[in-house]
């Protein structure tokens, strides 16, 4: 996957080359797979309106995720009463499917942990629920994470032990 792209012809390519991870990071973050659709393309309308002010020295992966979580922010801001809902299951377009091999109870045990986990991160404040999407769904290091939230890096990794610990809490590790 390209982090930065070479020319203004490659961005649509290149954009649409993140859409299933900003999709993903957005579903989590707002709990509604039809806001994430909306927010994710005006992430990329943004993005694509705002090459001219892409700086080749980030990465281009921290600079598109953090115009969806601004969006993000912006979208949860205007509606704090609306209650978030877990993801459907498979509205995640990255979502693996089981393997082959995989028992039936596998399967529906491995389902179970995933719905107790999204049911504990939806429980985390927001600012630490994005650090540990961004770190562990985004697969984005930390630095960058401190790049696309505008965050110091010490920030940032205070909110991600602080969020593995409210995880701990909330998801005994007996239970995963």
């Amino acid at each position: 996957m390209a982090e930065k792209p070479g020319e203004h012809e490659d961005l649509s390519q290149t954009l649409m080359s993140f859409a299933p991870r900003v999709y993903g990071l957005l579903v989590r973050l707002v709990g509604r797979p039809d806001v994430a659709e909306d927010l994710m393309q005006e992430t990329m309308l943004r993005a694509f309106r705002s090459l001219d002010t892409y700086r080749p020295e980030g990465k281009f992966r921290a600079w598109i995720f953090r115009i969806a979580v601004n969006l993000a922010r912006d979208w949860i801001r205007r509606r704090p009463r609306e209650p978030s809902s877990s993801p459907d299951e498979g509205s995640d377009p990255l979502a693996s499917a089981p393997a082959p091999e995989t028992s039936p109870e596998a399967a529906i045990m491995r389902g179970e942990r995933a719905a107790r986990v999204e049911a504990a991160l939806a429980r985390l404040p927001l600012a630490d629920r994005e650090v540990l999407l961004m770190r562990y769904y985004g697969e984005m290091a930390f630095k960058d994470i401190a790049h696309a939230t505008g965050e110091p890096l010490g920030t940032v990794l205070a909110r991600a032990h602080r969020a593995i610990g409210k995880l701990g809490e909330i998801i005994p590790e007996d239970e995963l």
